[in-house]
């Protein structure tokens, strides 16, 4: 090989490092990314889990103090108290 073979050779290489370099450095924020979005999606499907747990509580009380607010009613009806 001669020296012009080798110093076109070195300088090819040399020329994809950075490149290199910089694809490494987005793959690896890629991977940050998609393991971030993973969580986010994890914990909006608990909160979606949480929140249908505190609608149903919320709507039994509500049923509740229904109940109670048509019983009162009604004995007051039936004891004339007004």
């Amino acid at each position: 090989m001669n020296d012009t073979l080798i110093i076109s050779l070195v300088g090819f290489i040399a020329t994809l490092l950075p490149i290199f370099s910089v694809v490494i450095k987005i793959n690896s924020t890629l991977t940050k990314l998609n393991v971030s979005i993973e969580c986010l999606s994890k914990q909006m499907e608990d909160s979606g889990k949480d929140r249908q747990t505190i609608h149903l509580t919320l709507n039994n009380h509500e049923t509740r103090i229904s109940l109670l607010e048509g019983r009162e009613s009604k004995w007051k009806k039936e004891t004339n108290y007004t």
